[in-house]
């Protein structure tokens, strides 16, 4: 509602967070969302349009931000959804103060925790894949493709994941 907006956003602004837009419809949310590109998002739970979980699920798994949700009742009621999110982080109405700068701040740090081991997993898939392909292609051992990956990334002072790619390229256009 316009009056825990209003509220919310002064207390964001008192404790130096810049507050750069609100919403009251979810779908108008996204939107504002996926052009802002801010750092957190504070979501109802009961958003009009689509729920604060579904909002969640969509943003954090595009990797924009975290989403806090705030809820009115006891968050036991929400447990099962609150656990399935990517950052398990909510606040409780009415926001209590010293609560608030936490839990933006600690869910902040975690998203950002969570993209960089996601992009080490996926750079590690692609080092595999090259050393796969080497390893068919040219009958290499393991270790022989491994050591092929990291020789070239050391002559080349470049990571063994940039190497991996032109590897992959390389072989696939063979």
């Amino acid at each position: 509602d316009e009056s825990f907006i209003l509220s919310t956003s002064s207390l964001l602004k008192s404790l130096g967070y810049n507050v750069i837009d609100t919403d009251t419809s979810g779908t108008s949310l996204i939107r504002k969302i996926r052009t802002l590109k801010p750092d957190a998002v504070l979501v109802d739970v009961n958003i009009k349009g689509i729920s604060g979980f579904e909002i969640s699920n969509i943003v954090e798994g595009e990797g924009i931000c975290p989403c806090i949700i705030t809820l009115k009742t006891n968050p036991s009621e929400y447990a099962v959804k609150l656990q399935q999110k990517l950052i398990y982080a909510y606040l409780q109405k009415p926001l209590n103060v010293s609560n608030v700068e936490y839990v933006i701040d600690n869910a902040y740090v975690n998203f950002k925790k969570i993209l960089e081991l996601n992009s080490k997993i996926h750079e590690r898939k692609i080092i595999e894949k090259a050393k796969g392909l080497l390893m068919s292609k040219y009958n290499m051992s393991e270790e022989k493709a491994y050591e092929y990956i990291r020789k070239k990334s050391m002559d080349k002072s470049t990571s063994m994941y940039k190497i991996s790619l032109a590897i992959i390229d390389i072989i696939n256009k063979k």
